[in-house]
């Protein structure tokens, strides 16, 4: 059995399913409660980026998450 830490609020995951319940972001994993937060932070970002661009989300992804792992939390 695998087991894997979320790098964001350190929680364990037990028998993670990538997609499911973590997901990888260039090298953190971030467990499923987390990626619903950052989804919530970044949401209102999004709305008002006009005109939007792939290359701009990526960034702003990558970068949120980054930021989340430093405090240990979003």
């Amino acid at each position: 059995m695998k087991t894997l830490t979320c790098d964001v609020c350190g929680k364990k995951m037990d028998a993670p399913v990538s997609g499911r319940n973590y997901f990888h972001v260039t090298k953190f994993d971030i467990c499923e409660d987390c990626h619903n937060k950052l989804e919530d932070v970044i949401k209102p970002q999004i709305r008002t980026k006009q005109p939007f661009s792939y290359d701009w989300y990526e960034n702003l992804y990558v970068d949120s998450v980054g930021k989340a792992v430093q405090r240990g939390k979003f």
